[in-house]
């Protein structure tokens, strides 16, 4: 049987629907570290910097929510066809740990279920390359094929 590689990149997947540039993620500023479509999972890293903060001094709930819907996305990609989409249904996040500035994350998230049209998944961040989680997520994400 042979492996292939997992890659680092999202374009290597050829998504049609998937071509605008992420502006919002260049923002944010997290960086994919690895994903491999055959085990339907992704790795996502995020710095954290002092716009991610909230009023209390602590990452902001906002920035964790979205650096889970892109990491939870970008494993729904590794299952979709050229010219398939996806949307977030619904995104459940629980926060665990209080999050610095400077700490380095890392989310892990994988496919639990993928049906025709519904997509459910779960994930974990890391801080600091520590053991335990602070936070974790559910979602489930919408799966169609776009009409030609």
């Amino acid at each position: 049987m042979t492996t292939k590689k997992p890659t680092t990149q999202l374009s290597d997947l050829k998504l049609e629907n998937f071509q605008h540039p992420d502006q919002f993620g260049n923002w944010l500023g997290y960086r994919l570290i690895r994903v491999d479509r055959e085990a339907k999972c992704v790795e996502v890293e995020l710095q954290i910097r002092k716009d991610h903060l909230s009023p209390a001094g602590r990452v902001h709930g906002g920035v964790v929510s979205a650096f889970f819907d892109y990491s939870f996305g970008a494993a729904v990609f590794t299952t979709l066809g050229p010219s398939d989409f996806c949307s977030t249904v619904e995104l459940k996040v629980n926060y665990l740990r209080p999050i610095e500035l400077g700490d380095r994350l890392v989310a892990k998230t994988q496919i639990v279920f993928r049906g025709k049209r519904l997509c459910v998944l779960h994930g974990f961040v890391y801080r600091n390359e520590e053991k335990d989680p602070v936070t974790m997520a559910t979602a489930t994400f919408h799966v169609g094929t776009a009409k030609k």
